[in-house]
């Protein structure tokens, strides 16, 4: 995977002169698993470059999570959350929010900020927050009924911890 694989489409305006460090760091690979260093300085210098693509904030998140650096983890959720919910037009608190068209057929800033909802449940869950995964995830349960984003595994999950605690 390269960096610029991140995005749906190139994030370059059509015509543009491209800078040639950022025409190269597009074209990096990344590989988590081999380098989680050197993958995590590419990202942060695509993040430092192209600071309006929350994908790469999202890639981040993704993998401080992975790596069990759950904190950084929620930092970079949370940027994303609050990034996303202003491009959509709504606030960023996800416990004010109530179900609605808002939420149906998300795409975008909202979908991503969906998104994000599920991956701070699946965090909180990681860190052996269940009952904080528990209400977050409910609220994307409210959010996206048709679980657009996958949240109901995320949401069985933390299903399974809770009865296997209560066992």
């Amino acid at each position: 995977m390269q960096i610029k694989d991140l995005f749906d489409d190139m994030p370059l305006p059509e015509g543009a002169v491209v800078d040639i460090r950022l025409q190269k760091l597009l074209r990096e690979p990344l590989d988590v698993c081999a380098d989680w260093q050197r993958t995590e300085n590419l990202l942060l210098e695509a993040h430092r470059l192209m600071p309006q693509q929350l994908e790469v904030l999202v890639a981040l998140y993704k993998m401080y999570a992975y790596s069990n650096r759950f904190d950084e983890s929620l930092q970079r959720i949370e940027q994303v959350l609050t990034l996303s919910a202003g491009l959509a037009g709504f606030p960023a608190d996800w416990g004010s929010l109530q179900a609605g068209a808002t939420w149906l057929n998300a795409t975008g800033a909202t979908r991503l900020y969906l998104y994000s909802l599920k991956a701070t449940g699946f965090v909180q869950l990681r860190k052996g927050n269940v009952q904080a995964a528990l209400a977050v995830l409910q609220k994307l349960r409210e959010l996206d009924p048709m679980d657009q984003v996958g949240g109901s595994v995320v949401w069985e999950m933390a299903q399974r911890l809770l009865d296997s605690d209560l066992d």
